[in-house]
């Protein structure tokens, strides 16, 4: 379908409206969302505080388009900025980000689960259609896939009233070496990340041994099967693990 003639801003008369409408009424665009989201993510291993940069980082702007965005959203009280030390979510932009979170993490189930795509790919599909699900959507997509309660990746799926589970605290380098553990899931939800991980096997559910440990802590050699692998430490910190009990 043609979207119609465009502006000399380079959007549609029908997408003009449309960010009219949603600035009439505060409607959170999916810019705002994927800012509380992105800021939610880079707070769940308990820090207070977001640094702008890393916000940058992870969304790929400019650290002054992040400065400007986070200076708007905190007029709309979705988050408290302080240029010392960065950004943290107030109640209204917390409940948001769990809310896209959770459009975001059931759009993977369902790319993954029922359409068979891979589930790094399926993370870069989910950053569009966390947009367009609806709560409607959302329920009848769990309750066909028989309630999952995390996303592909392991991490917990947040609930319908706005909570949502705490990450596991244990990761990779938390162990010693020769101990093994259970994978629960891979924290860092980044494309290129998710794909080496899934190279080597690392994936909720698999067991994984350390092999050694560096003499500087700063890479593990690491087996999944039969294979071993080296990992740095910062890698190995977005692998959330419980450790393995003898009867498993």
């Amino acid at each position: 379908m043609n979207p119609g003639p465009r502006n000399p801003a380079g959007t549609t008369q029908e997408e003009s409206k449309s960010t009219s409408t949603a600035r009439r009424y505060d409607i959170p665009s999916a810019s705002i969302e994927e800012y509380l989201e992105a800021i939610f993510r880079l707070l769940q291993n308990k820090r207070k505080y977001a640094k702008t940069g890393e916000l940058a980082e992870v969304l790929g702007v400019k650290p002054a388009s992040v400065t400007q965005m986070v200076q708007k959203l905190a007029t709309k009280n979705y988050l408290k900025y302080e240029k010392s030390r960065g950004v943290l979510l107030t109640r209204k932009g917390r409940k948001l980000a769990l809310d896209v979170l959770r459009r975001h993490r059931i759009a993977e189930r369902l790319l993954v689960d029922l359409l068979g795509v891979s589930w790094e790919e399926a993370h870069d599909v989910a950053c569009e259609w966390e947009h367009m699900l609806t709560p409607e959507l959302c329920n009848r997509i769990l309750d066909r896939l028989d309630e999952p309660a995390t996303c592909p990746h392991g991490n917990p799926i947040p609930e319908a009233n706005g909570t949502v589970s705490s990450l596991p605290e244990l990761t990779l380098v938390d162990l010693v070496q020769n101990e093994k553990a259970v994978i629960d899931c891979i924290s860092n939800e980044n494309v290129d990340l998710l794909r080496m991980m899934a190279a080597m096997g690392m994936l909720p559910g698999e067991i994984v041994r350390i092999v050694q440990i560096s003499p500087i802590g700063d890479t593990l050699l690491i087996e999944v099967g039969t294979a071993h692998f080296a990992l740095s430490s910062k890698l190995a910190k977005c692998v959330r693990v419980h450790r393995e009990k003898d009867d498993e």
